[in-house]
Order: C-alpha cells, then structure tokens, then sequence
C-alpha cells in the first residue's frame, strides 16, 4: 500500500496535517519475536530485578502487600503482571500462547 503525501497547501492546523497523511499498517509480529512465548520459557523459574522506585511508591506497595496480608514480593509481582497484561493487550499481542 503506497503512502499518501499530504497536499502542497499549508494544512489549517496540525490536526488536519495528520488526518491528511496516511501511514502503512503496522505489519503483525511473529510470535518467534515475543519472548515470553518462546517454549524454553519455565513460569517456575523466578528472575530477580533490582530497580530503583520512589520512596512514596515503595511505602505505598509495601503498606498495601502489610494490609492484604501478601509479601512485598507477591504484591509487586501482582502489580507488574496487571500492567503488563494490560499493555499487551492495547498492543494486541498475546498474555500467553493460546
């Protein structure tokens, strides 16, 4: 599919200059690039990441994982995992094979 060159005539404002161009779609990604459906991949396998968060974000999470009665560990994992689902799926990409 060709792209589509906007007009030569100044666009009235930069939302009309977008609406007037067009873009290729986005070709899909092969399920080999997708790392966490690669077969090799154990779930019982637990990877440590170190990173470093705001204080208030770590208190908040750690007050949390107190109050529901869960480890730190199990509540940022919960958390990450949330987020992550979620952004896989306004992506459009799979949680997990199926």
């Amino acid at each position: 599919m060709p792209i589509k060159m906007p007009s030569r005539r100044p666009p009235q404002s930069a939302e009309d200059f977008v609406a007037e161009a067009t873009a290729l779609p986005a070709a899909p990604v092969p399920r080999q690039a997708l790392p966490w459906l690669d077969p090799r991949v154990r779930p019982d396998l637990r990877v440590q990441v170190n990173t470093k968060i705001p204080e208030p974000l770590a208190l908040k999470y750690g007050y949390l994982a107190m109050r529901l009665g869960m480890r730190k560990q199990d509540a940022m994992e919960a958390a990450l995992s949330a987020w992550a689902d979620q952004q896989l799926k306004a992506l459009g990409l799979p949680e997990a094979d199926s």
